[in-house]
């Protein structure tokens, strides 16, 4: 397979994935009352609603820079599996199916990294760009 055009997908599944959270996390902190109603309304505690918008902003951020981009998955797959355990709880699939591409594109970013024109590169050990797991 082409490693550039494998790289240039990883990027963009990162910066889109980032752009949601940073999109998501915003809103919530320009409502945050609303925001901390809402989680109460569901049996979360209100002041839940600043520490998610927090995680989703930052992390977002982090990811569209390639900074922390594991930490920043694995922190946006614990958002993603809270929010599908909670405010979506028991919805039909046609009502989560995003936040699912959301929770995996997270996890992508988990267990993957930031790779392809990360900040993480400049300060990480230099991997050859085809090395390959073998088994």
């Amino acid at each position: 397979m082409n490693q550039t055009l494998t790289n240039i997908g990883l990027l963009l599944v990162r910066i889109f994935t980032g752009v949601i959270f940073i999109v998501h996390g915003s809103q919530k902190f320009q409502g945050l009352d609303g925001t901390s109603g809402f989680f109460q309304s569901i049996g979360l505690p209100g002041w839940l609603a600043p520490v998610v918008a927090t995680v989703e902003l930052v992390g977002g951020i982090a990811l569209v820079l390639g900074i922390g981009t594991r930490l920043a998955g694995v922190a946006l797959t614990i958002v993603m599996i809270g929010v599908l355990l909670t405010a979506k709880k028991g919805q039909p699939f046609g009502s989560i199916e995003f936040d699912l591409l959301v929770l995996f594109t997270s996890l992508k970013q988990a267990l993957v990294g930031g790779r392809f024109l990360a900040v993480d590169q400049l300060f990480g050990r230099k991997k050859p760009e085809n090395s390959s797991v073998q088994v």
